[in-house]
């Protein structure tokens, strides 16, 4: 999951090694602080390969 926001260069990922939650959190966080809009994508889940 990635979250962003729509008016400045803020983001968070869970690539970063962040949780669903805390991604979420900082997501409200960055609202409530600046006002910002922050829209958010699904990432694509990892590819398992098997030999």
């Amino acid at each position: 999951m990635r979250k962003y926001c729509l008016e400045c260069d803020w983001q968070v990922s869970t690539a970063h090694g962040y949780t669903e939650k805390e991604v979420s959190e900082a997501a409200i966080d960055h609202f409530v602080e600046t006002g910002h809009t922050v829209d958010s994508l699904r990432l694509p889940p990892p590819v398992i390969r098997q030999n």
